[in-house]
């Protein structure tokens, strides 16, 4: 039987190959090359010192990192292996094969910066079209995300000082053996040759016993501050049964701002909470975050404002479910423009006695009620689900994002931004596909508005961007 012939793994190219040429022309490293090479990572590269050995280009950083997390390859050391295995890693590389420390540093140290591109992304992508200016319809969404960090290791204050205790007595322990040790060793061999360093074994328990240490510390003032949240917002002292929940509150040693939450399958981890405002057209996402709070209550104010800093407007319309009610009447005072859609569990009820509502309810919580209940409302408020919840889907389905790498919340912030990054950028690579619109031509649009920009802050005497 005849088969195919390839190429010989030891034939040499008579012209030698373009590393372009060993990705199609549509590949999206190519894609997110063209629109990285594009950016202003001014902020990034004044870091950089023009003594010493020479840095790795923070562009080509930047663009394994992008792509990586377009891909769902988030493990620094898995980036690295790609640099030197993989024609696309490769390509992005330029050839050069960074450690995977120098990718986690990198990407450790420039979080807030990374930050400043998600918002350039987003312009680039309404440029394209992905998103319509003046005519923007967000729904804001969060959903849970299992931190770096073990269940077991969540104490409460009892608890650490226990295992404080178990930990220092382990340490007393391993020093006594070691004194012992030092001294037949001295007998034997002489006290000129005994060595200085600690064993690997009592490093990592010195490690554990500060880790336990600062985890006490931290608990204490969280105890504090929620003794002072009650005083402040009931405007007295707190209860006794309030004082007993208090002194429950639990911290995680691995990861000090972990929080126990409730996953969707019901189980209770140390978890943070990662927040998307996206544009219903394109399911673009135009703001992110993450926090510590087990619910949203608190979020809807704060997603309307990074949305509307990013897009360098309000959005036209914005949904959001129950979890985001208690915000409603501020978001509303604050936000006049925006025509808010947010669920009312009082929706669900068969009979609706409206009369009684009306009495019980604030001006800017019935008129949204009345909104959503009516057969128009009803028909757009529906929209929030097939907008947000197919991008949480595609996060963890499709990238396998469910738990966070970095720990700390500044960090999973950070982390988390670089997820949203990935999907934008896949987003916006395949429309061009799809679309047949010339990348160069968006990010010359995206320049021009961004000049305009400039140009209107410094006009402004205010200093206000709006």
């Amino acid at each position: 039987m005849k088969f195919k012939q390839g190429i010989n793994s030891n034939q040499e190219f008579l012209i030698p190959k373009k590393p372009s040429e060993f990705l199609r022309d549509d590949h999206l490293a190519k894609a997110i090359c063209g629109v990285i090479d594009m950016l202003d990572i001014s902020q990034i590269e004044s870091k950089y010192s023009e003594f010493g050995q020479k840095a790795y280009n923070p562009r080509m950083m930047i663009k394994n990192l992008f792509y990586g997390y377009c891909i769902g390859v988030r493990s620094s050391r898995k980036i690295s292996k790609g640099c030197e295995d993989r024609f696309d890693f490769a390509y992005l590389s330029d050839g050069l094969k960074p450690s995977h420390d120098r990718i986690s540093d990198f990407r450790k140290e420039n979080l807030d910066e990374l930050k400043q591109i998600f918002k350039d992304i987003v312009l680039i992508g309404m440029n394209l079209g992905l998103a319509n200016f003046g005519n923007i319809k967000t729904s804001i969404d969060g959903s849970k995300f299992k931190a770096n960090a073990s269940s077991k290791l969540s104490k409460d204050e009892e608890g650490l000082k226990k295992l404080l205790e178990k930990t220092e007595e382990e340490i007393n322990k391993m020093f006594e053996e070691a004194d012992r040790i030092d001294e037949e060793e001295d007998e034997k061999y002489g006290k000129e040759n005994r060595g200085d360093e600690l064993p690997k074994k009592l490093r990592s328990k010195q490690s554990r016993e500060e880790a336990i240490k600062r985890a006490v510390e931290k608990l204490k003032m969280q105890k504090e501050e929620m003794k002072n949240k009650i005083k402040i917002e009931k405007k007295r002292e707190p209860t006794e049964a309030e004082l007993k929940k208090i002194e429950k509150t639990k911290i995680n040693i691995t990861d000090n701002d972990a929080k126990f939450m409730k996953m969707r399958n019901g189980m209770i981890k140390p978890s943070f909470n990662g927040q998307v405002s996206v544009d219903e057209e394109n399911q673009f996402i135009l703001a992110n975050d993450v926090t510590d709070d087990c619910n949203d209550q608190h979020q809807l104010v704060p997603m309307l404002t990074q949305t509307k800093e990013n897009i360098l407007e309000s959005p036209k319309q914005a949904k959001g479910d129950n979890g985001y009610y208690p915000q409603l009447k501020e978001a509303r005072k604050v936000f006049p423009e925006i025509d808010l859609y947010i669920d009312d569990k009082n929706r669900r009820k068969e009979y609706i006695n409206l009369y009684e509502l009306k009495q019980k309810y604030s001006k800017e919580e019935y008129d949204n009620l009345i909104k959503i209940v009516s057969p128009e409302g009803e028909k757009e408020y529906k929209k929030r689900m097939h907008t947000v919840e197919p991008v949480f889907g595609n996060l963890k389905e499709n990238t396998g994002f469910r738990s966070f790498l970095l720990r700390g919340l500044q960090k999973a912030k950070g982390e988390f931004n670089l997820m949203c990054i990935g999907h934008n950028l896949k987003k916006i690579y395949k429309f061009l596909i799809k679309d047949g619109t010339h990348l160069a031509g968006a990010l010359k649009n995206y320049k021009k508005m961004m000049e305009i920009n400039t140009k209107s802050l410094k006009g402004n005497s205010n200093g206000a961007r709006y």
